[in-house]
């Protein structure tokens, strides 16, 4: 049961098809995950999932333009590095706080299944800081510290496909979008 809070946000994200593609989109966007993020933090975890994973993930809407996610993370947990499938992603920190490791891309993506990437920084979003990433050169790992945290995503077109990352043995593995819970979309 996704509640009042993803309901409400379900129906704010049918506002989403009404965001002109273009220049004006990311700052319309943005301006939609302020509204919606303080909605998030009160979705309850979804009783589904892998529990070793350490995060869930929530679908509260999906069109053809736009998926938005609430994922809900255990403290001490981080995903594997990975890129958006060729989306443009946004990640708003609801509550807690999401750490960020950042990674560019340095090969062409040419040779199935290596990848030459390297590590550009670290850096801590704070509750209802904004995280943005435009292409799949940019990649990054999401973790928590000693706190659960819970962040809202949208991505613009729906992610089916992406890719993992190995820094160190120069790979990528793709890997297939699943939900742990689906508000009705």
């Amino acid at each position: 049961m996704i509640g009042p809070a993803g309901a409400r946000i379900g129906e704010l994200s049918e506002s989403l098809s009404r965001i002109r593609s273009g220049q004006a989109q990311d700052a319309e966007i943005v301006a939609w995950l302020r509204a919606a993020s303080p909605m998030a933090a009160s979705i309850p975890r979804p009783r589904t999932g892998d529990a070793r994973r350490g995060y869930s993930r929530t679908l509260l809407y999906r069109c053809e333009r736009f998926e938005v996610l609430a994922l809900h993370w255990s403290p001490g947990t981080a995903t594997a590095i990975h890129d958006h499938g060729g989306a443009f992603c946004w990640l708003a920190v609801a509550q807690g706080s999401v750490g960020v490791d950042n990674y560019v891309r340095r090969d062409t993506g040419a040779t199935p299944g290596f990848a030459r990437i390297d590590f550009e920084g670290r850096e801590v979003l704070a509750e209802s800081a904004i995280d943005y990433r435009q292409d799949d050169v940019h990649l990054h790992r999401c973790f928590t510290g000693n706190e659960p945290a819970v962040s809202l995503h949208v991505y613009a077109r729906p992610i089916d496909r992406f890719y993992t990352f190995d820094e160190r043995a120069q790979t990528c593995t793709p890997a297939d979008s699943t939900y742990d819970a689906m508000l009705n979309v």
